[in-house]
């Protein structure tokens, strides 16, 4: 458990580094999804960081569109509508103390946690995707925080995205 008392850089710096220890299974992960082909109806893919606003772990789905979305659990490949949770190891960073993300009366923070970590997940995921060779991935490609935690900056992951 990370205690609460930390300042906002050192809440910073312990999240990323516990990040960190994630980066080389998600470098893994990320260039098999990279080398899965891709159906011709797809024509965006965006990447969604959803936060859990009490501290537990994030977790990151990507979605593909298309003209004509569908739904078909049953098909496995990467087609239009469909989404697909990207399995981290993220399960460490629940280990903040709830404090860190938990509104006080009247809905203000006392601390910026989910601010601070969405910011953080987000730099650390595209650098990820990156080093996997993102950049090249076929399809206009973005990253945001879901709800806009943290600075509400969409990022571009790939250059056909620019």
């Amino acid at each position: 458990m990370v205690p609460f008392g930390l300042t906002e850089s050192q809440f910073v710096t312990r999240y990323r580094g516990l990040l960190d220890r994630a980066s080389a299974p998600a470098i893994t992960l990320l260039r098999s999804l990279h080398s899965r082909a891709v159906n011709d109806d797809v024509k965006t893919a965006e990447v969604q960081v959803f936060m859990d606003e009490y501290g537990g772990a994030p977790s990151i789905w990507i979605y593909y569109h298309g003209e004509n979305n569908k739904v078909d659990h049953s098909d496995q490949s990467l087609f239009s509508g469909r989404s697909l949770e990207l399995e981290l190891p993220l399960s460490p960073l629940a280990d903040f103390d709830d404090r860190y993300f938990m509104p006080m009366e009247g809905g203000e923070v006392e601390f910026p946690g989910p601010a601070l970590a969405g910011n953080t997940i987000k730099s650390w995921f595209a650098e990820c995707w990156w080093k996997a060779g993102g950049w090249e991935y076929p399809l206009p490609t973005t990253l945001a925080i879901h709800d806009d935690w943290g600075d509400g900056a969409i990022i571009n992951l790939t250059e056909a995205a620019c």
